[in-house]
This record gives structure tokens, C-alpha cells and sequence, in this order.
């Protein structure tokens, strides 16, 4: 191996949430939107996002920064700018069309390989990205357009040693169980509170509101409709009969009515 394929960089890996169920006409809106908020938010911080050396997967983008790169510099500039980036160009999207994101950040060793960058670092910082909290803390948190996950090496040099204005009490440790990687990141939601997600079930599901409707039925009684909690009361006159033999209804075109005697109306 060359000593010029090894280097330590700082890896960051970002992915938006639901492309796959977008449209092929969204998909193309949605990665214009990526790219434009991560060239914006380079930017602001003062970046020059010309010189990462970045992968494009569509919704994705996996990008290796120079050794140089000031590190506090991204994980706090370059992460708040983003959010910011992010919020504003959701602010008049519908809940569908918004782009949002999970992030990923870790410092390790990056080995150039025939097919991208191979090593258990490479690895970490994929994990982390796709790890179930990331996934659940857009779930739980709708108005959240980034989740952020830290290595235990970028925060504990980073943000723990006080070199941004991040503070650690926003920060949660969470465990990360990916295929066969075990390990823990540090997660930050910078429109929400990390602490407040549950992290042992399965992301809440907002409860399907009641349908209430009222009809009219022979007797007294009450018919439920599973499944779509709807209740409805049934409270009809005995004297009116509907023929549904002869698919008749009152009021409708399919036929009389009969009352009782067999008169029709």
C-alpha cells in the first residue's frame, strides 16, 4: 500500500429521509435541494466544498474531507448552517416534498480503494448514519429537518473538549446495532430534544382520528367499522324498511320504499 492512499480525515455521510417514495419528478427536486444546501451551508462556514473528495448516491452523499480541514469548523459551523439551509428551503414545502436529513460525522483512518474507501472507519460512519435512533428521531420529532450523529472520537475531542459552542447536555449517547458493527454515537437534534425520544419501541404513529357518522337502520343497534376506529350509531324508525333484496333505498334511484302493508312510495 502506498502511504499517499492513507490518510486521517473527517468523514461526513448524509442521507434524506423517504426519497425512495418520491416520484421520479420530486427525486430530481429533492437532489437539486440537497446539493444546494450543502453548498450553501459549505459556504456560509467558510468551506470550500470543491476540494472533498464526495461520492453522489442520489439522496446520498459520502465525502472525505482534507487532512487540513478545521474540524471544529464543520461539526459546528458547517452543522448549524445546514440546519439553517434546511429549514428555509422546507418552510413552504408540504410535509411530502420536504428534505430531510440525517448526518454523520467521524475522524479516522481513509484508505483509497478500486471502489470507494474500504476500512472499519469507512464502516463506522455508514453505520451511524442508517442507525435505528437516527431513523426514529425524524419519526418522533416531524418538525426536525436534521439529525446529527457524532462519533464517540468527534464529540469527546470536539464538543465535550469544549472547541465549539455545542453544548453536551444537547447531545444523547445512543446504541448503534447495524448488521455486525456494535457501538454507540452521540445524536443531536438541533430542532428538537434528544432526550425526550423513546428509544425502546418502534417510532410513535399518530392515532387515526374517530369517524363519526350517523345512519339510519332497522332497530336500535350499532355498527363498528374495524380497523378504521370509526363508530357509527345506528337509531332508525321501526316503521320504515329497507328492501335490500331489491337493492331498494329511501331516497335513492334504485327503487321504492315500502312501508309497512307493502305499499309503495
Amino acid at each position: 500500500m502506498s502511504p499517499a492512499t492513507f490518510r486521517r480525515s473527517l468523514l461526513v455521510c448524509c442521507d434524506l429521509r423517504r426519497y425512495g417514495a418520491a416520484d421520479d419528478q420530486l427525486q430530481r427536486e429533492l437532489q437539486e435541494l440537497l446539493v444546494r444546501c450543502l453548498d450553501r451551508a459549505g459556504k456560509a462556514a467558510g468551506l470550500d466544498r470543491s476540494t472533498w473528495h464526495r461520492q453522489a448516491k442520489g439522496d446520498e452523499e459520502w465525502a472525505v474531507l482534507p487532512p487540513d480541514t478545521r474540524e471544529p469548523v464543520v461539526v459546528d459551523a458547517y452543522v448549524r448552517a445546514l440546519n439553517a439551509e434546511l429549514s428555509a428551503a422546507n418552510r413552504y414545502r408540504v410535509p411530502e416534498a420536504r428534505a430531510r436529513m440525517r448526518l454523520a460525522i467521524h475522524h479516522g483512518a481513509v484508505v483509497d480503494g478500486a471502489n470507494g474507501f474500504p476500512g472499519q472507519d469507512s464502516v463506522l460512519v455508514s453505520r451511524l448514519l442508517n442507525s435505528k435512533p437516527a431513523h426514529i428521531a425524524l419519526e418522533d420529532f416531524p418538525d426536525a429537518d436534521l439529525v446529527v450523529m457524532l462519533s464517540e472520537i468527534v464529540y469527546s475531542t470536539l464538543v465535550l473538549a469544549g472547541l465549539t459552542t455545542l453544548r453536551p447536555t444537547d447531545f444523547r449517547r445512543v446504541e448503534v446495532v447495524e448488521k455486525t458493527f456494535h457501538g454507540h454515537g452521540w445524536m443531536w437534534i438541533p430542532n428538537g430534544d434528544v432526550h425526550a425520544l423513546n428509544l425502546t419501541g418502534p417510532p410513535a404513529v399518530p392515532p387515526v382520528p374517530a369517524v363519526h357518522q350517523h345512519a339510519e337502520a332497522s332497530g336500535g343497534s350499532t355498527v363498528i367499522q374495524a380497523g378504521r376506529d370509526a363508530h357509527v350509531p345506528t337509531s332508525q324508525h321501526a316503521n320504515m324498511i329497507q328492501n335490500f333484496a331489491r337493492n331498494d333505498q329511501r331516497g335513492s334511484h334504485f327503487g321504492p320504499t315500502y312501508r309497512k302493508g307493502g305499499e309503495a312510495d
